[in-house]
């Protein structure tokens, strides 16, 4: 019996070490993906494997923790069970459609692609979510300064192996009073200098595609470190200086990163994050004076706005440039060949990966969801695609529920904003992108949306029972206190 105790006290410290060790290198693993996050535009050429990039060999790591980790929490559990039966459920009728599809290799290469960022990304959220308040915290204010750290060193090293300083980089890009520069000078001529020649030149004269990501690589974590941060200082009363120092540069940064995108994805972004902004702590937040200050600088932020697409506008030639561009953009003008090719492809669609076959347009799928699937599953690709759509908006509108409930504290009311914020980012991104497909830093951004709102539930649950507690031991004492002053009269 006395050595079975002995055994047994040894034992349980010895769980409990390996289990911190466990969650420290899963916190680590976590930071890591954060910080080269932003690092999508680098292929590991230097290994041969220029299909990965630097995030996958974080993201590996994490679904190798996975296992061991298993579960989640439960308000994460809960929330990501009906989101992944409906992708799966969308790309179950997507792969069907490869059987009839004109390039079944390249459809099926995205699509495989496609599973593989859905993976990464519930892994993500899941682990995540075991975090508590303060490690989440810690987690998203940490990690959103690492990927600002790893973004400009990346770019520092390219331009120091080009001969160049990319602090001089930077001061010439201001002092040219083009906000283009900074891209051209900076992001550009520092991808040269990292030798990824085609990866430049395709940013420099196609396409800001890894500018398009900065929106979920710099920004989603930085505004929902913000909240989270504010929410811990409320709920647990933690204020950590180096953190807030962190969380500011990181806000810097998502600000200086937005100015130089010139994407029209990221200026969406920045839009929708004024809306709910001013929404919030304008209408929602209870407090007047505060709401006062808040419509008065959202109305100067919708000026600066204004200005910001202005000098975009001078920068393409003139204001008038800028709005016949976007009119005769052929997104939208071409929509009318692409309902006619509704009709050559039929009811079951052309099978995914089927191309429009515009020879005068640069571009081969349509940058919408429904569209995309309409055309690859006909009628079938549409309802799932209108399931899948249909359940982010679903979880969207829980966050703003959550949002505008004045019965949960304003901790949990501040997480709701950011996660509400980051789910209708995605939103945006499904009629935005090519084949309404998110790549890998867009999958990450909407696993921190709803690992934040998962933890959003998790707390307002947490004292939705602390109430119901409190007003059960009350009613409990209040027959006890008339006994008590019944028999103090007797």
């Amino acid at each position: 019996m006395g050595g079975r105790r002995v055994t047994r006290s040894h034992a349980t410290p010895t769980i409990k070490n390996k289990s911190r060790q466990s969650e420290k290198l899963l916190w680590i693993v976590l930071v890591a993906c954060l910080a080269v996050m932003p690092l999508g535009y680098l292929p590991l050429t230097i290994i041969q494997m220029p299909f990965l990039k630097s995030i996958h060999i974080a993201l590996l790591f994490l679904l190798i923790l996975t296992p061991i980790m298993w579960p989640g929490s439960f308000k994460a559990m809960q929330l990501l069970r009906m989101i992944a039966l409906i992708y799966l459920l969308r790309l179950g009728v997507l792969v069907i459609s490869l059987a009839w599809s004109p390039d079944p290799a390249t459809g099926g290469m995205a699509l495989f692609i496609s599973f593989c960022n859905f993976g990464f990304a519930m892994a993500f959220c899941l682990m995540i979510s075991r975090l508590s308040l303060s490690r989440l915290a810690d987690l998203l204010a940490y990690g959103a300064l690492a990927g600002a750290v790893a973004f400009h060193f990346s770019l520092f090293v390219g331009h120091a192996l080009n001969g160049q300083s990319a602090l001089n980089v930077l001061v010439q890009a201001a002092l040219s009073g083009d906000l283009r520069q900074f891209k051209g000078l900076y992001f550009v001529g520092g991808l040269k200098g990292l030798g990824v020649e085609g990866v430049s030149s395709f940013f420099a004269s196609v396409a800001p595609k890894a500018t398009n990501s900065f929106g979920s690589a710099f920004v989603t974590p930085s505004i929902a470190a913000v909240h989270v941060v504010a929410a811990d200082r409320i709920l647990n009363k933690v204020r950590k200086p180096a953190r807030d120092w962190a969380v500011a540069l990181a806000l810097v940064n998502a600000i200086f990163a937005v100015t130089i995108a010139f994407s029209d994805r990221v200026q969406v972004y920045a839009m929708l994050l004024v809306l709910t902004h001013i929404a919030y702590f304008g209408f929602f937040h209870g407090n007047r004076q505060l709401g006062a200050k808040v419509v008065f600088v959202g109305i100067l932020s919708s000026i600066s706005a204004m200005i910001y697409v202005l000098a975009d506008a001078a920068a393409q030639g003139g204001f008038s440039e800028y709005v016949t561009r976007f009119v005769n953009n052929p997104r939208f003008t071409d929509l009318g060949r692409v309902f006619s090719k509704f009709g050559e492809t039929g009811l079951l669609g052309g099978g995914f990966g089927v191309e429009l076959g515009f020879g005068d347009v640069n571009y081969q799928f349509p940058h919408n969801l429904f569209l995309s699937d309409y055309l690859a599953a006909g009628m079938f690709g549409l309802a799932v695609a209108i399931l899948w759509f249909g359940r982010l908006t679903y979880v969207a509108i829980g966050g703003f529920t959550r949002m505008i409930n004045r019965r949960t504290s304003k901790a949990v009311r501040r997480i709701a904003l950011s996660g509400l914020s980051i789910l209708l980012y995605t939103l945006a991104l499904t009629q935005l992108v090519s084949q309404g497909e998110l790549d890998t830093a867009d999958w990450l951004g909407l696993a921190i949306g709803l690992g934040v709102l998962a933890m959003a539930e998790e707390l307002a649950s947490k004292e939705a029972t602390g109430q119901k507690r409190f007003s059960r031991s009350a009613a409990s004492a209040a027959p006890r206190s008339r006994i008590a002053r019944s028999g103090a009269y007797s």
